[in-house]
């Protein structure tokens, strides 16, 4: 598992620059030393579910990233052949405070931490917005509710990198 997931983020380093968006409404509050910024830097590949009509995102329908998307495709089938999504996210430093993927069609994402980086664990929260769980991401992949537990990110230095699974 471990040589996969390495090769995974050698393929992610490669990007150069890594694609930022900026519709992501309220997870766009990107918290860095020099403060708040209103893009991400992410990749969605899969489907995209907009104007009540699902389509195809733009970096799979123009293949911007075939090495990438078929590595982790094939990951996921040869370790987690039992998860079930249609859109794979992928972050590049990107900090997330608490929320819910209310979105996700299922309770059940797999979460994937790769990088050069200290910190940066995975939260997850009660109802009261107590972290009641912190988790350790890098190199050890999760499944975990992430409809319906708060999650959120802690800190880091370095370059993080975060592949989540979701079914829209």
């Amino acid at each position: 598992m471990d040589l996969d997931l390495k090769n995974i983020q050698t393929l992610l380093e490669n990007i150069k620059p890594f694609p930022k968006v900026t519709n992501r409404k309220g997870l766009n509050q990107l918290k860095t030393s020099s403060g708040t910024h209103k893009q991400l830097n992410c990749i969605h590949l899969g489907v995209k579910y907009f104007g009540k009509k699902y389509s195809q995102t733009k970096a799979t329908k123009e293949n911007l990233y075939p090495q990438i998307e078929h590595s982790i495709i094939n990951f996921i089938e040869k370790y987690y052949p039992n998860i079930k999504y249609n859109q794979i996210l992928i972050n590049k430093n990107n900090y997330f405070s608490m929320h819910k993927d209310k979105n996700n069609k299922i309770d059940k994402a797999l979460l994937i931490g790769l990088g050069d980086y200290e910190g940066g664990e995975l939260n997850l929260h009660n109802d009261a917005s107590t972290i009641i769980k912190r988790v350790d991401i890098k190199y050890n992949p999760i499944i975990f509710a992430n409809k319906t537990i708060n999650h959120s990110v802690q800190p880091w230095t370095g370059d993080r990198y975060s592949i989540i699974t979701y079914l829209i």
